[in-house]
């Protein structure tokens, strides 16, 4: 695996940014209303890109999904004109009867026709998850004959579920991968779980007892399992991309635990990383520039200007130049 320089990605994107500029592009998004609010009020990592942000219909939210970004504006009133209350039980099942209404399912077809990246809640944490994706996969995405799209899959916690739903999940993941490019994202604790329920280990055994070594070839093989693009596997010190075509570690910027643990850091991430797809960037930049969203978006308290994701990045670099990682280079 590549230790990739992390100085000459930072340099290239300091550069990109600058001239970058989405105002065609639309970012949707399920923050809550007044959160949503009181960030295009304030300024955030995307505004500060040009992009603009929309709150998401909450039909979409039933179906797990937590962003999307648009190639144009597209109008989500119909969408959100299909918003129903329905009790948290019975929920899965009025989702499964959305996909039998013809109205809705047009109306899915014609926003996901404007899409460029779908990110998606942690499957773990969704109940019906697979069956949800399966009926949006084959009503909705398919039949659109895309093959540019790019998925954003989360898994969470394998161990909450069963060993068959694990597997499961993973072929439907696959699946997305024929109409488009997949990135299915782990930290390390969840793909830790993930090869041990594969491989029928035992729950007990530590991820503090593996070396890295060890830990890296025990993640090339979830790669081998899954018919995805990426797999993106990240610790508090590190982010670790599978592909068919490079594989590579990519130092990170120390965070507080607080940021790399509140309830929005992975939709932070996944902000940076979607514009990176906008931009085309190679893979390696677009991770760059999630964990400069997520960083920047985690310690900022009022919000944010291109100046202060500017002046992030600077102080990345400079952090690259500490004797220990300076020392990773070497090794």
């Amino acid at each position: 695996m590549e230790i990739k320089n992390t100085g000459p990605v930072l340099t290239d994107l300091l550069t990109a940014m600058q001239s970058f500029n989405a105002e065609e592009h639309v970012y949707v998004s399920g923050r809550e209303a007044g959160k949503q609010l009181n960030r295009l009020a304030s300024g955030s990592a995307l505004g500060a890109f040009g992009i603009r942000e929309l709150p998401m219909p909450g039909i979409l939210a039933i179906l797990g999904i937590r962003s999307l970004t648009l190639n144009a504006v597209h109008d989500l009133d119909p969408l959100f004109r299909l918003d129903v209350a329905a009790p948290a039980a019975a929920m899965e099942k009025y989702a499964a009867e959305l996909f039998k209404d013809k109205d809705v399912i047009s109306q899915l077809q014609s926003l996901f026709n404007d899409c460029r990246t779908i990110a998606f809640d942690d499957w773990a944490t969704l109940s019906g998850a697979s069956a949800l994706w399966e009926r949006l996969l084959t009503n909705v995405i398919k039949p659109l004959g895309k093959t540019d799209l790019e998925f954003i899959f989360y898994l969470g916690d394998p161990m909450t579920k069963l060993s068959f739903e694990v597997d499961e999940a993973l072929d439907i993941i696959s699946a997305f991968s024929l109409h488009g490019k997949a990135t299915f994202a782990l930290d390390g604790n969840e793909a830790f779980k993930l090869w041990m329920m594969l491989n029928g280990v035992q729950p007990d055994t530590a991820i503090a007892e593996q070396s890295t070594a060890d830990l890296k070839k025990k993640y090339f093989s979830i790669f081998r399992t899954m018919n995805i693009a990426r797999l993106l596997i990240y610790s508090a010190n590190d982010a670790m991309l599978y592909a068919d075509d490079q594989q590579f570690v990519l130092s990170r910027k120390k965070v507080d635990h607080s940021i790399e643990i509140a309830s929005d850091a992975r939709q932070n991430f996944i902000e940076g990383y979607s514009v990176g797809l906008l931009m085309q960037l190679d893979i390696a930049h677009c991770i760059a520039l999630g964990l400069i969203v997520f960083g920047s978006q985690g310690e900022s308290k009022t919000g944010l200007e291109k100046t202060d994701l500017y002046n992030y990045v600077r102080n990345w670099m400079e952090d690259l130049q500490k004797p220990e990682e300076i020392q990773l280079y070497q090794d």
